[in-house]
């Protein structure tokens, strides 16, 4: 199953037909998805050009249900907002990416069913922008990659990683960076992180709920200022 969505594409229809809205849509695109039943290879593309572009609310956010799920979301413009919820699957994909300011991001992988063997892009460029990420926090959660990449300042990540053998990756360049970020489950977390800028505070908390410590992290930082807090656990930090 495959959906291409070109939010460019249907602008341009609607330019031929009914030029007079254009202005009014191309400021407040909204693209509400939800897909249930169990899909099987299911590829979904978006693309959106344009100001103010949502792609689900807190009301009606894109949900995925499935395996072998590909999703990759390109946003360019100003004060986007992506909302999107996987509830359950395995060998799913998912990417995110962002150019402008005020970029604010929420994703939820295994919001109500097991997910495994999961891949999470996210890339933003700009400032301001605010990353919300969650995987296993409602469910078990096995294999996940995380790689983040953030040029701009005062970028605001947020991720909670509730999953056995847990992959971390940042690059982030620019000042003022506020990242914080949980890693629980039972073996095998990784955190590698390349921080570049000034003032730029992090905040790791890992945590092994077998009662041994088994977290790697490992951090390049050329910074001026900030902080950096890592706390390592066999029980709740």
């Amino acid at each position: 199953m495959k959906v291409l969505i070109k939010s460019c594409c249907v602008y341009l229809f609607l330019l031929y037909s009914l030029a007079y809205m254009i202005s009014a849509e191309s400021a407040n695109n909204d693209i509400y998805l939800t897909q249930s039943g169990g899909a099987t290879a299911l590829t979904l593309n978006i693309d959106q050009i344009g100001n103010s572009n949502i792609v689900g609310t807190s009301a009606a956010r894109v949900s995925l249900t499935g395996t072998t799920m590909t999703a990759d979301i390109d946003q360019i413009g100003d004060s986007n907002v992506i909302a999107a919820t996987v509830a359950q699957g395995n060998s799913t994909s998912f990417t995110l990416r962002s150019t402008g300011d005020s970029n604010s991001q929420t994703l939820a992988l295994g919001a109500s069913g097991d997910v495994q063997s999961t891949d999470f892009d996210f890339a933003a460029t700009g400032s301001s922008n605010v990353l919300s990420y969650v995987q296993g926090a409602a469910s078990t959660a096995t294999s996940g990659n995380t790689d983040i990449v953030v040029t701009g300042a005062s970028n605001d990540l947020n991720i909670v990683s509730e999953v056995v053998s847990g992959v971390n990756n940042w690059d982030v360049d620019g000042s003022s960076n506020d990242i914080d970020t949980t890693q629980t489950g039972n073996a095998n977390h990784s955190i590698t992180a390349d921080i570049t800028g000034s003032t730029n505070n992090i905040d790791i908390d890992q945590t092994n709920s077998t009662g041994s410590t088994s977290g790697i992290v490992s951090i390049t930082a050329v910074t001026t200022g900030g902080l950096i807090d890592i706390d390592q656990c066999s029980s709740g930090c």
